[in-house]
């Protein structure tokens, strides 16, 4: 199997779980350099010219790959969108003509000129997420590079069952590999939150990034596995090796085919109490998955993808036929729809065009907020009253992202209710007493939730954010990365009070961050009194296992255990063990140990 060389491993992040096999299929090892050189003054005009034909080329290729998209994944979709909107960023394209102007220089050479200014702001960003989308800006420089220098653009076309090994993938060649049906994915650069590792997990395809050195350790057809959970990376595996990881493979295979059979079971636990599972989702072409995986209903619908497309912004019929499209699907079970989370690193037309120039934009005008301001306040209005029309044709939900305090909350309620009454008016259905709640994801949200408990219908806890505003962490940073922690004290105790004061105001809550996808934790929230978890339609199965094995009082029992200790590290031993405790001599699916 090790074809003549030694096996050899590598350890990086695994981002998209599941074991493959598969011959090695490099991409993009030699990394295209913008040629440099002076023009004369007389050349100028040619050049911006040039420039310009590139980005309409680049521009034609992904509206192509945007049309293929379309009717199947509409997170691969709005990417593309938004690498079109680059093309046409007056900070990339006009900085790159006015360098052409005022130095004397090639096109080529000016866009690279402009994308440096831009990647360095990205390097000071502290959010990772943000951070990561520096990617982004690359691609779509070497996509116009490879237009200025005539180079092949066309889409990858890896043999099937490969294992594509790469420096870092595209969106548009990651939305593209799985119809490819390739076995897996590892790059040399990458986190959880890159855009390969979303799109891999999407469509379950095994992923490992950040591996620094894999394009210069791999040659081409060399024999890869690859572990996907764990972030292993064997290079040419030995026969013994082989034979061990296919029989995990197959292990994980039919674990995967009892989880699926249990679509149908209640998440109940062992001493009968319901626990919601439900699916988050960023567009309606995964209603289907979450159905499939046994979601009992929509706990998060992220619609500021339907704001990020390059034609004109939703208008409210949109909204109104977007929401109703995702009640018709649900016949019956609840759907969540949080108002547009745009700002930050999302970002539709209007507000490039707007140019706002924030110095921190994670912490500016964005969600709500956005949506309070002029310049994002009609956007709301159309938004709130398509989906107070959609209220009529099923249990919709409504739900308002980044609210601070009550104030924020009482400034919404004042929308809402003017837009109520314009409905009324106008003889337009709607439910009068649909439910309006809100995003706990700051401290200060969490440190008031009695208080605004009072004042909504429900709450979702989006733990990403609340945990890296809760403990001031960049994730990816290598010097704290380690202390963000979703089982740190402080933060589960901010949960344990955001679930009593939501008791107390005898209103639900739940939690829709990557917490709730995970089966290790998913007693914890169970203990702390939460009832409803959120999560990708993939992790539903194995959070229902977990939660069919465990009982309510136990996880309280827990939970008062895990309080009384000071460290994260002690949290996790406890949740671990646990965890380990309802799966031993557990091999007959049932709820519980056997």
């Amino acid at each position: 199997m090790s074809d003549g060389r030694p096996e050899t491993q590598r350890m990086g992040l695994g981002v998209s779980p599941g074991i493959a096999f598969g011959r090695a299929y490099l991409i993009g090892r030699d990394t295209m350099k913008a040629p440099r050189h002076h023009v004369e003054a007389d050349d100028i005009d040619e050049e911006i010219a040039r420039l310009h034909k590139a980005i309409a080329a680049s521009d034609k290729q992904l509206a192509k790959i945007k049309l293929k998209l379309a009717s199947e994944n509409e997170s691969d979709y709005h990417i593309i969108t938004a690498h079109q909107l680059m093309l046409h960023d007056e900070h990339l394209v006009g900085a790159a003509i006015e360098y052409i102007k005022t130095e004397l220089i090639n096109a080529e050479w000016g866009l690279r000129r402009a994308v440096d200014d831009i990647t360095r702001v990205f390097d000071t960003i502290e959010d990772p997420y943000l951070r990561e989308r520096r990617s982004d800006v690359e691609f779509v420089f070497e996509r116009v590079l490879r237009n200025l220098l005539g180079r092949e653009t066309g889409p990858l076309q890896p043999p099937p069952d490969a294992i594509v090994v790469a420096y870092d993938l595209s969106p548009a060649d990651t939305a593209q590999l799985h119809k490819a049906a390739v076995a897996g994915l590892i790059t040399d650069a990458g986190g959880k939150t890159s855009h390969t590792a979303i799109i891999a997990r999407a469509h379950e395809i095994p992923a490992v990034v950040a591996l620094e050195d894999i394009t210069e350790r791999v040659e081409t057809d060399d024999l890869l596995m690859i572990d996907g959970s764990s972030g292993l990376v064997i290079i040419n595996p030995s026969a013994a090796t082989v034979g061990t990881y296919r029989d995990e493979q197959r292990r994980q295979v039919a674990a995967g085919a009892k989880l699926h059979a249990m679509r149908a079971l209640p998440a109940t636990t062992r001493d009968d109490v319901e626990i919601r599972l439900l699916a988050n989702i960023d567009g309606t072409d995964e209603l289907d998955d979450a159905l499939e995986y046994g979601a009992m209903g929509v706990g998060l619908y992220r619609t500021e993808y339907l704001m990020m497309q390059a034609d004109a912004l939703p208008d409210e019929e949109t909204h109104y036929r977007a929401a109703v499209k995702v009640l018709e699907k649900m016949s019956g079970r609840s759907a969540t729809i949080r108002t547009f989370d745009l700002g930050s690193d999302k970002l539709a037309k209007f507000l490039t065009d707007a140019d706002l120039d924030e110095a921190n934009p994670a912490l500016g005008l964005r969600s709500i907020r956005l949506c309070l301001a002029p310049i994002g306040r009609p956007l709301f209005d159309a938004q709130m009253r398509g989906l107070l029309r959609a209220s009529a044709h099923g249990p919709l939900k409504i739900m308002f992202p980044m609210i601070s305090g009550v104030a924020e909350l009482r400034a919404v309620r004042v929308i809402v209710d003017q837009l109520m009454a314009d409905l009324r008016a106008e003889g337009k259905p709607f439910d009068d007493h649909v439910k309006l709640g809100i995003m706990i994801e700051m401290p200060s949200a969490a440190l008031t939730a009695d208080l605004l408990a009072a004042e909504c219908d429900f709450f979702s806890i989006g733990t990403n954010d609340l945990i890296q505003y809760t403990m001031a962490v960049d994730r990816v940073n290598e010097y704290v990365s380690h202390l963000y922690e979703p089982l740190h004290p402080a933060l589960l105790r901010l949960l344990g009070s955001v679930a009593r004061a939501a008791a107390d105001a005898n209103i639900p809550v739940t939690v829709c961050g990557e917490m709730a996808g995970d089966p290790l934790i998913a007693p914890v929230l169970i203990g702390l009194g939460l009832r409803e978890l959120s999560m990708s339609a993939v992790s539903v199965p194995e959070v229902k296992a977990t939660t069919r094995r465990t009982s309510a009082v136990d996880a309280a029992l827990l939970v008062t255990a895990i309080l009384k200790v000071a460290t994260a590290a002690e949290v996790r031993a406890l949740a671990v063990a646990y965890h380990a405790s309802l799966f031993v001599g557990d091999e007959n699916g049932g709820k519980g140990p056997a």
